[in-house]
């Protein structure tokens, strides 16, 4: 066939099945950084409930990193569906960069474990952040190539549509960059950027498409 020819050694649907496993793993995972805060009853007593209510209240931390890291996996998850709703088919180096972004999206769950246990230090914002930034690199990456390799992609869909894809990744890839900036100056503000991820994927397209002929 032509495309076995030009060297598409799949089509796109092997690529989506793997990388949305993976996601769907990833993202259970996470929650294993959640764990039941334990009482001593014998010893607690009349106090339990309240000392319950205390340990589940310090658990804020560790929810606020679930938060976090479960969105950023979250628009990570729509972006590559974004992209790869341009995209036909599939070759070795476009393999190659999906599997290298699956790997660094892999790291997450450490990356939110670290930040879980060090919030109130700078180096644990830099290193989530810096994980979420070499993912939105290796996707934008992603999105490159397939734009300067045009038998991949589905010409009947506007072109309009992978521009907007791009502009995207960037907005969100970003984000990550001005919360590491924040981490230097005051770092509950570097935390709440690190929510503003969401952000971008509320914005219509249109806003993302403007003087793009």
């Amino acid at each position: 066939m032509g495309s076995e020819r030009k060297g598409l050694i799949f089509s796109k649907g092997r690529l989506e099945t793997l990388t949305d496993g993976v996601f769907a793993i990833i993202m259970t995972i996470l929650v294993f950084n959640l764990s039941v805060p334990e009482l001593l009853l014998f010893a607690e007593g009349e106090y339990a409930s309240e000392r319950l209510s205390i340990k589940i209240a310090s658990l804020w931390p560790d929810f606020l990193a679930y938060l976090i890291s479960f969105s950023t996996l979250g628009v990570y998850w729509v972006l590559h569906h974004r992209i790869f709703r341009w995209i036909l088919y599939v070759n070795r180096p476009l393999i190659g960069i999906n599997l290298s972004f699956l790997m660094i999206i892999g790291i997450v769950p450490f990356s939110t474990a670290l930040l879980t246990h060090y919030m109130e230090h700078q180096i644990s914002i830099f290193a989530y952040s810096s994980n979420a930034i070499l993912a939105g690199i290796l996707i934008y990456i992603l999105y490159y190539y397939a734009r300067r390799n045009p038998e991949l992609v589905d010409k009947t869909v506007q072109a309009l549509i992978g521009k907007i894809s791009g502009r995207r990744v960037v907005v969100t890839t970003l984000t990550y960059f001005v919360a590491i900036i924040f981490s230097f100056i005051y770092l509950p503000a570097s935390l709440f950027l690190l929510l503003l991820v969401l952000v971008p994927e509320f914005v219509p397209d249109r806003y993302f498409g403007r003087n793009t002929s």
